[in-house]
């Protein structure tokens, strides 16, 4: 079955389509591709914990069920600097826009006045 993806890193997000059967290896490769970053230099996070290269994707918790188009599953990339250690994961938050204004907000109806005689 297909699962949905999204790989952070600071303010850089991919978007990826996988396999549950799919190892982990196999998601570093693609994103090797992408960001010219080789496979031995990148780390993948789920939630706090480093995700293995030999494990599958399902065996990380990652399935149809909560990796799905309209709700991708987040992993969050960290890179190897200087050969030494990964760096600290991390992401950027998404920007918020802007307030809409006042002519733009829907507005309340407002109570007819009635005059009496």
């Amino acid at each position: 079955m297909e699962i949905y993806l999204v790989v952070r890193r600071k303010s850089t997000s991919v978007f990826l389509e996988a396999k549950e059967n799919w190892k982990v290896l196999s998601i570093k490769a693609q994103l090797t591709g992408i960001l010219n970053v080789p496979a031995a230099n990148q780390q993948l996070h789920k939630d706090d914990t480093v995700l293995e290269d030999s494990k599958t994707l399902s065996e990380c918790g990652l399935n149809v069920n909560t990796a799905k188009a309209q709700s991708p599953a987040q992993l969050v990339l960290a890179i190897l600097e200087d050969g030494e250690e990964f760096e600290k994961p991390g992401v950027t938050e998404y920007s918020q826009p802007p307030d809409l204004p006042d002519v733009m907000k829907p507005q309340t109806p407002t109570t007819a006045i009635t005059q009496s005689d």
